[in-house]
């Protein structure tokens, strides 16, 4: 076992090496773009690592819902230093899933092409998460797809990044 959570450690890290390609600090004068926290939820509570995000500093969450077995999106943004939750795309209804047009925080609702779509106006604060492989809980951050379950750690947080902590 110890074996096989250390080759996924190196898949995930390598993934990681991928997304960091892109910088994150800024020279002077220069806006610093906005970078996405990944730190262990238990244990030492460490971070893993600052991923850099795109121009409008949006990512998403995947990952298959445990009572419905069907895939959820959950879209994100990082507005005014904040996590702003934009939307979720779902193709059922299941625990902790919306279900009516009013939800909290909803904006729209919708279905086509055999999805739900809820937009909504949602400040979330930072995102704890339980990784599980059979849920393939996956970040899209910048172009890049990270399984979370190859970062070997059972539970993460994301966060945006402070931006007077040194990388």
């Amino acid at each position: 076992m110890a074996r096989r959570r250390s080759d996924l450690r190196g898949i995930g890290r390598a993934a990681l090496a991928a997304l960091l390609l892109v910088p994150i600090s800024a020279g002077a004068g220069e806006a610093r773009a906005p970078a996405l926290c990944l730190s262990e939820t238990r244990g030492t509570g460490a971070e893993l690592a600052r991923l850099p995000l795109g121009p409008d500093g949006s990512f998403e969450l995947s990952f298959i819902h445990s009572v419905s077995k069907t895939p959820v999106r959950d879209l994100y943004r990082l507005e005014n230093g904040e996590i702003l939750q934009t939307g979720e795309i779902f193709m059922a209804h299941g625990a902790g899933l919306p279900s009516i047009a009013n939800d909290m925080d909803a904006t729209g609702w919708r279905h086509e092409d055999g999805r739900f779509i809820l937009d909504m106006h949602r400040l979330t604060g930072p995102i704890p998460l339980r990784i599980q492989a059979q849920f393939q809980n996956t970040l899209h951050i910048a172009g890049t797809d990270l399984s979370l379950a190859d970062l070997g750690v059972p539970a993460l947080t994301l966060a945006p990044c402070d931006e007077e902590t040194s990388q």
